[in-house]
């Protein structure tokens, strides 16, 4: 009983509590305020620049934007788009000066909402080039024409080979960078890129460079000397019996500099007379003038050696050639080393013959597009004082033979224009192949003998038939048709050449129309191509002939007019012109030979 009355009682009570809980927990669903503010309201919905949109990030409450290359970002006109009845500062339509860095719009909504946010505004990088220099030598920077002028003395350097340094903006870049030499004898093109990846400015830079004091021709009569600037002497043999006690030279220099004695002064010559020269920035040089009567005029046949003598010549072609050379002429003959080629020792040789072929030694002479005067060594690449005397003798009346990786001496001498620094275009006559160039170049071994390499003659290979030509004298074609001249197992090659004239001479290939025009334009006989072409595509054998006696009206006006002597030249390795078969057997070595010598003969006996 009594437990039943203490259960009563307790159901009692809850019974009466119920209704409590139930009213205090209405209670405070009744009572809740919500004061947290529509964030929605506060928002910065668009962020327009100049009709560009910028990317907006609500969840960080940022803006970024990356405006076109060169944009003043000091001065910005902002176009803003909020809910209806928010605010923000700075307002919509405002300039802001974003030129420090992120700046800060702050959004300000009716019912109560704000918010931050950080807008990051950048501009793409302004290709220009801001600063150019050469040494301490200033360039003025034209914005307005997109040219660069510069003036450096004539001690600053060689213009050929000169290390500009430049400035450019961030996010920026260049094709070339600073600090890379490059030739400036011509103008010379750098193109800046924005990291826009398509904003872009060329800028032109030319370099004016003071000559340096120099005598460019020295001649008695008809008779040229021959002129070495870095020995600074100037020599001159003139024939038997010419009385040397009374002569008046005629001496050029070039605009605006002076000479002492003058030109055309009469002096004794029996014993060496000296002049000198005073540039625009009054700096001299003097020349040792010496001139002799020989008893005889020059007759010696000369084969041009890096190498002190035949027997120290590193490579196997030379060495092959140049006994060969000793052998044929004895007493006629005589070898110069490049760092014998001076002007005295020039006056005494007739014809001088330049080869060699180095891919197996491999030397280290190379080339790429760029510079193709990496073949040759450094003392006889172009502006160098050996090229410079070879191109005197050459203008007075020397008669070369040139071949194998040295071929690009045509260069050197100025008798073809060509600046492998720029695109090929009319006037800038560069090899249009490459092939091989490296200083390795290619040696193919294990070939078969029926795989004869020679110089193509067929008719159709040049402007006219020249098989009958005196340099082939004693000389058969295969089939009628080339030239055979190798087809030993292991040969050595480089592809250098051109294969014909797109682009900068109309017609370019490769019929007979085009090998004339070639011809007229260059002053130059075209002599044949590769044994396996069947038409006038590509140049093998070239004969540059002398230019003062009158050229066509295709000439070419930088080829200078007072080339006395002719050059041949054999520009393929390709041809077979191979005088070392690397162990191997050529039956065709006769060949070599009997057409080097009817060349050297030919060259011997053309008129100076």
């Amino acid at each position: 009983m009594n437990s039943f009355k203490k259960l009563t009682k307790i159901a009692i009570g809850f019974v009466f509590l119920l209704p409590l809980v139930i009213l205090y927990s209405c209670s405070d669903d009744d009572n809740f305020a919500d004061v947290v503010p529509d964030f929605s309201e506060a928002i910065i919905r668009s962020f327009e620049v100049d009709g560009e949109f910028a990317e907006i990030n609500h969840t960080t409450a940022s803006i970024s934007m990356t405006l076109p290359a060169g944009t003043d970002l000091s001065s910005i006109q902002v176009d803003l788009v909020t809910p209806e009845g928010t605010s923000v500062s700075p307002e919509s339509g405002s300039t802001v000066d974003f030129s420090d860095g992120p700046v800060i719009f702050t959004t300000q909504a009716q019912n109560g909402a704000n918010r931050e946010y950080t807008a990051m505004l950048a501009a793409y990088g302004d290709p220009k080039i801001l600063e150019f220099s050469i040494g301490e030598n200033s360039g003025d920077v034209d914005h307005a024409n997109n040219t660069i002028t510069i003036d450096i003395g004539s001690q600053d350097g060689d213009i050929t080979n000169l290390t500009p340094n430049f400035i450019i903006p961030e996010g920026t870049s260049v094709d070339i960078a600073s600090g890379v030499s490059r030739d400036f004898s011509r103008p010379v093109v750098y193109t800046v890129l924005s990291n826009d990846g398509f904003t872009a400015n060329e800028y032109t830079v030319n370099v004016n460079q003071i000559e340096a004091p120099k005598i460019t021709s020295f001649a008695i009569g008809e008779s040229e000397a021959v002129i070495d600037n870095e020995e600074n002497t100037i020599y001159l043999a003139l024939s038997a019996g010419t009385d040397i006690t009374g002569l008046s030279p005629e001496i050029q220099v070039p605009e605006g500099q002076s000479l002492s004695p003058e030109s055309g002064e009469e002096f004794d010559f029996t014993e060496p007379v000296e002049y000198t020269v005073t540039n625009s920035e009054g700096i001299t040089k003097t020349y040792t003038v010496t001139i002799e009567a020989q008893d005889v005029d020059p007759i010696f046949y000369a084969f041009l050696g890096e190498q002190e003598d035949i027997a120290s010549l590193i490579d196997d072609d030379a060495k092959a050639a140049a006994t060969w050379m000793q052998n044929t002429y004895g007493e006629d003959f005589k070898y110069i080393s490049f760092a014998e080629i001076t002007a005295q020792n020039m006056a005494e040789i007739k014809v001088a013959m330049l080869y060699y072929l180095t891919p197996a030694e491999d030397v280290g002479y190379s080339a790429t597009p760029n510079n193709v005067s990496t073949l040759l060594p450094s003392g006889l690449r172009s502006g160098a004082t050996r090229a410079q005397v070879l191109k005197n003798w050459v203008k007075a009346g020397g008669d070369m033979l040139i071949a194998g990786d040295a071929t690009p001496f045509i260069f050197s001498l100025d008798r073809v224009p060509a600046d492998f620094s720029a695109p090929r275009e009319p006037g800038n006559y560069v090899y249009s192949e490459f092939g091989c160039a490296e200083s390795s170049g290619c040696v193919d071994g294990g070939k078969p003998a029926d795989d004869i390499w020679g110089l193509g003659m067929r008719p159709e290979n040049n402007s006219e038939d020249r098989r009958n030509h005196p340099v082939f004298d004693g000389l058969s074609f295969q089939n009628d048709e080339f030239l055979a001249l190798q087809n030993s197992a292991t040969r050595e090659v480089r592809l250098i050449w051109w294969q014909h004239f797109d682009g900068i001479l109309e017609p370019s290939c490769c019929g007979q129309d085009a090998a004339l025009n070639f011809e007229q334009t260059m002053a130059a006989t075209k002599f044949g191509t590769l044994a396996t072409v069947g038409d006038a595509f590509g140049y093998g054998a070239i004969l540059w002939n002398r230019t003062d006696q009158g050229n066509h009206v295709r000439f070419e006006n930088q080829i200078a007019t007072d080339f006395k002597g002719s050059i041949f030249s054999i520009e393929n390795t390709i041809v077979g012109y191979e005088w070392d078969s690397n162990g191997t057997t050529n039956d065709y070595q006769s060949n070599i030979e009997d057409f080097t010598k009817n060349i050297l003969a030919y060259l011997y006996n053309l008129e100076d």
